[in-house]
């Protein structure tokens, strides 16, 4: 009982530890616009109101860190997970939101990051900041055609492995669906926004499937015999 009570008093200074841990990293080797990220940082650690955007200046996501890859890789979750795997989606007729994307039958192809691979995402996660972002409206993604199946689906499904088993999933576009299965301290120390997501798009393009004019295929699960 007392080794259960000492880890759940861990698991909240290890989130800490964390941003504490990158917030440092982020100070030591900003390249550019310093004193505006500092700024922000302390309207956001002393929790006051934010200034109205000025007028001309827009928000932008910019590469204004260089922590380097090893760094990188003793933050969360990319200090927790032996590897880290890329899926692209099978359409599985009627099942609603929220799915499991760890269970196998929404797996078509998947494969291992590349260390090159797990560089450019970590880099994108941790050495961009979003600029400027007070009092700006972000939207989700919003796919606009014909109505088929693979608007109902994410693109690019990430699933990461611990001791030969998956143990979390993040599933995007996002589209407002909240597609992972992280709690909120662990979402909110990779650091994500929609910005973000479209340069991880962009990387990863090769492994969306194309949309096919809406004749992708479908799987439809066979009844379950219990019924």
């Amino acid at each position: 009982m007392k080794n259960i009570v000492l880890v759940l008093m861990l698991i909240p200074y290890a989130y800490f530890s964390q941003e504490k841990t990158l917030q440092d990293l982020r100070r030591s080797y900003c390249i550019k616009d310093c004193n505006k990220f500092q700024i922000e940082q302390n309207w956001i650690k002393q929790n006051n109101p934010p200034p109205l955007p000025k007028v001309g200046v827009y928000p932008k996501l910019k590469r204004i860190f260089n922590i380097q890859f090893n760094d990188r890789m003793k933050l969360y979750p990319f200090n927790k997970y032996d590897s880290i795997y890329v899926v692209n989606p099978v359409y599985v007729k009627n099942v609603n939101e929220p799915r499991n994307y760890i269970d196998e039958k929404y797996h078509n192809v998947k494969r291992l990051l590349s260390k090159t691979e797990r560089d450019r995402l970590s880099d994108i996660l941790f050495n961009h900041y979003y600029l400027n972002s007070f009092g700006a409206v972000t939207s989700f993604h919003e796919d606009i055609g014909c109505d088929c199946i693979q608007f109902e689906y994410p693109k690019i499904i990430f699933l990461f492995k611990k001791n030969g088993k998956f143990e979390k999933y993040m599933a995007f576009p996002d589209n407002g669906l909240n597609r992972y299965n992280f709690s909120n301290d662990e979402w909110n120390y990779i650091d994500w926004s929609m910005e973000k997501e479209n340069l991880i798009l962009k990387m990863f393009k090769k492994d969306i499937l194309p949309d096919e004019n809406c004749k992708g295929k479908v799987y439809t699960p066979p009844p379950s015999p219990n019924k």
